[in-house]
């Protein structure tokens, strides 16, 4: 290849990760501009079934914790793993390091979001519909009561997702939100592989100095592994997507417990600025390389697999 055509390209795909970022600030700005939707802890735990875990965020350089909840729906199949799954992440406000305000519940009440509407938003998305913005849910934050106060989560990521067992002859489109758990395994580097044959001159968008730049039909959420621990068994994915499209970009998922762990190292050291956490980049690139550490697992899970050794022993 002639050495100015490699450097246009180059040059090209430079203009083209500035684009892509001043996008996403775009739309940053975009979305802070909606109102602010409430939603309370009290009502979802009334109507939906709902699972909390405890994430010590202590492998990011920061010792705080991510509070999730698995919120299951109506007649979601815990042995089968159908159904939908919303999930809430209640981040740490990393310059106060707290996750939790005091709010006047009087001033919120008439913003707050009807439970009933909770899963609309995932089920338009599966049959590619067009969604009322009033019905989505990226911006919500949770609401919790505690003696008689409440409290609103400074930062949510809420998530929603699909949860599905089809057979792997059945080729399904998982986009950024759909589980399917009997799909074939494919690891981050077989999928590097495959992604070098069709686009040998584009860096793979997982790898450390990766593009942004991902095409929409190739966008999946993929099953990386599979494994059994004292008779949990654990679906590991993670999602190959456009950086806007991403939510928590890994996961481990157990049909009856819900989402017991996850990555969420795109918060704490965002793509194009500074980490947030004044830990050395180098530290963290050593962290994202390493999956044991990139991955947050449930405080509760862990304690219970190890009563089960102590038990045993």
């Amino acid at each position: 290849m002639a050495k100015g055509t490699r450097t246009r390209r180059e040059r090209n795909y430079r203009k083209m990760k500035q684009l892509v970022l001043y996008l996403s600030l775009f739309c940053s700005c975009a979305i802070m501009a909606q109102e602010q939707k409430y939603i309370l802890l009290d009502s979802l735990t009334a109507n939906f079934k709902v699972k909390q875990y405890t994430l010590d965020t202590s492998p990011y350089g920061v010792k705080n914790t991510i509070e999730v909840y698995n919120v299951f729906s109506e007649g979601y199949d815990l042995e089968v793993g159908k159904g939908y799954i919303i999930l809430f992440s209640v981040l740490p406000d990393l310059n106060t390091k707290t996750n939790w305000e005091v709010i006047d519940f009087d001033k919120i009440k008439g913003s707050l979001f009807p439970t009933k509407n909770i899963f609309k938003r995932v089920v338009y998305k599966i049959f590619g519909l067009f969604s009322d913005k009033s019905l989505h849910i990226d911006r919500l934050k949770l609401v919790k009561k505690i003696n008689n106060k409440y409290y609103a989560s400074k930062i949510c990521r809420v998530d929603d997702f699909y949860c599905m067992d089809y057979p792997r002859d059945m080729v399904v489109a998982t986009k950024n939100f759909i589980l399917n758990t009997n799909q074939p395994i494919k690891p981050i580097n077989v999928l590097k592989e495959d992604y070098k044959k069709v686009l040998p001159n584009h860096p793979f968008p997982l790898s450390k100095d990766g593009g942004l730049l991902i095409p929409n039909i190739f966008e999946n959420t993929y099953l990386s592994n599979i494994e059994e621990k004292w008779g949990d068994v654990m679906y590991y994915f993670y999602q190959f997507c456009n950086y806007d499209n991403r939510g928590i970009d890994e996961l481990v998922y157990i049909k009856d417990k819900g989402i017991v762990a996850g990555a969420y190292g795109d918060y704490f050291y965002p793509i194009g600025k500074i980490d947030r956490t004044d830990t050395k980049r180098s530290d963290w690139n050593k962290v994202i390389n390493d999956a044991k550490n990139r991955l947050l697992w449930a405080e509760e899970l862990k304690k219970e697999w190890a009563e089960k050794e102590k038990s045993k022993k």
